[in-house]
């Protein structure tokens, strides 16, 4: 077993900590060179796994689903509302998911959908009053619990940079 790593074993009855998922992550450390990709992927992926565990109960508070919270999140209020179709584009869904989900939130008061300012047949989705604050809770704790606020400033900013870049590409 000499050179393997193996995966700290978690809580099944309960989410997986932070400081259990960090550990999760150094399973990369002893990868060569060559597995620079693979270990990028690996510490994002750890990344994404604490602020999911993190926000666990910030959903729960919120009666949010994680599909719910992220289409909160691609609806901002200092933007013009997107179409229907825009937003399941942005969400990296299928429209009939996002209709499924709009009209969860529609139910509760969240979003409400108007006729589009060019065409009328065209939907988009506005956040209500209500919307807009829940929205802002959400992206308060989901900023409150990012594992990069660890990092400095300066830090936080080359990092910004980078990912931006990376994700220009896309």
């Amino acid at each position: 077993m000499r050179g393997q790593t193996t995966r700290p074993p978690l809580n099944s009855s309960a989410e997986p900590t932070c400081k259990q998922l960090a550990k999760l992550s150094s399973v990369t450390a002893d990868l060569p060179e060559a597995d620079l990709g693979y270990r990028l992927l690996a510490e994002l992926r750890t990344v994404s796994d604490q602020l999911d565990a993190a926000l666990v109960s910030v959903l729960r508070e919120l009666d949010l689903t994680v599909p719910s919270a992220n289409v909160l999140w691609h609806l901002t209020p200092a933007a013009a509302p997107p179409s229907m179709s825009e937003l399941a584009r942005r969400t990296c869904s299928d429209p009939s998911t996002v209709t499924f989900i709009i009209d969860k939130l529609e139910k509760r008061g969240t979003v409400e959908r108007l006729p589009g300012p060019d065409d009328k047949r065209v939907k988009v989705v506005a956040l209500t009053a209500a919307g807009a604050v829940q929205r802002e809770k959400l992206v308060e704790a989901m900023t409150q619990h990012l594992p990069l606020r660890r990092l400095s400033p300066r830090e936080q900013r080359q990092l910004h940079r980078l990912l931006s870049k990376a994700t220009s590409i896309v």
